[in-house]
Formats: structure tokens, C-alpha cells, sequence
């Protein structure tokens, strides 16, 4: 399916109208595996950028208390949001993220404006259906925002 292309806009469902717009991407342009995915997600996608601390994450104090800060290293964390999607895009989605436990991961790092590729693992997923509804194109049970994480190694 191109992007747009017969992409439902606007459907009933008893008295309720719901009125899907094209995806809005905040973090935009990931690709997994090679794969772009930027079309199934909506704008609560997020990029996190942390660093990682020496001693487990707790740092320490010297004497006078002043805070020790031993970064050792910087992760990114994608937490990934989609749109409303329909079940073949569910699959299409997950297509590569189930594959292996790990995965090379290409996205636009808004902290810097480059391109970043790095190996991540796959974190936590959520997925709830929506009840069917009745379209112009027939009924189509659509998926409510999955939302899954994930972490560079």
C-alpha cells in the first residue's frame, strides 16, 4: 500500500463519525532491518537519548556531597506509536521486529540532524483491537495505537 492509497479517511460506526488523518511523524524516517516503517507511525513516537552511569545508574557523592557523574556511555531508546492500523499493516509492522530478538535500527536523530544506525533489542509491545466497523470498503476491524520500544544494546 503506497502512502495515502486507500488509506481509509473518514467511517461510521451507529452514531459516532471517525475521521483518520494521513500519519503525522514526530521522530519520522525509522527504518528497521532496512525496512522504513515511518508510514504506520503517528506523532506520539519518541526518541530517548540517556547515558549510562557508572555503578548501576546510582552515582555517588564525595564528601562535601557533591554529585560524582560517571558516564560511561550514551543509549537511545525509540519508544515507536503507530496510527489506528489495519490488521494486514499489524503485520506489516511487526514484520521485521519479530524476526530475531535484535535488530539494526536507521533513524533521524533529532538531537543532532544526522542519521544514526544502531543495534537494538526489542522492548515491550501493546496491541488492542477496536471492534469492527462498517466502511465504504466493507467492514475493517482496526488495531487502536500498538506501541512498541526499542533499545540499543
Amino acid at each position: 500500500m503506497e502512502d495515502g492509497e486507500n488509506m481509509i479517511q473518514e467511517f461510521v460506526n451507529d452514531s459516532y463519525v471517525y475521521k483518520l488523518a494521513s500519519p503525522v511523524l514526530v521522530i519520522s524516517k525509522v527504518k528497521i532491518n532496512g525496512v522504513d516503517i515511518s508510514k504506520f507511525l503517528s506523532n506520539e513516537s519518541k526518541i530517548g537519548w540517556y547515558d549510562v552511569s557508572k555503578n548501576s545508574g546510582r552515582d555517588v557523592t564525595n564528601a562535601d556531597g557533591t554529585m560524582i557523574l560517571n558516564v560511561i556511555n550514551d543509549k537511545y531508546r525509540l519508544d515507536l506509536v503507530t496510527r489506528p492500523l489495519l490488521q494486514d499493516e499489524v503485520v506489516e509492522f511487526f514484520q521485521e521486529i519479530i524476526k530475531k530478538p535484535t535488530m539494526t535500527v536507521d533513524f533521524y536523530n533529532p538531537f543532532n540532524g544526522l542519521w544514526e544506525t544502531i543495534e537494538c533489542y526489542r522492548g515491550d509491545r501493546s496491541a488492542q483491537s477496536m471492534l469492527p466497523y462498517n466502511t465504504p470498503i466493507g467492514p475493517v476491524e482496526l488495531y487502536n495505537s500498538i506501541s512498541q520500544a526499542l533499545i540499543e544494546l
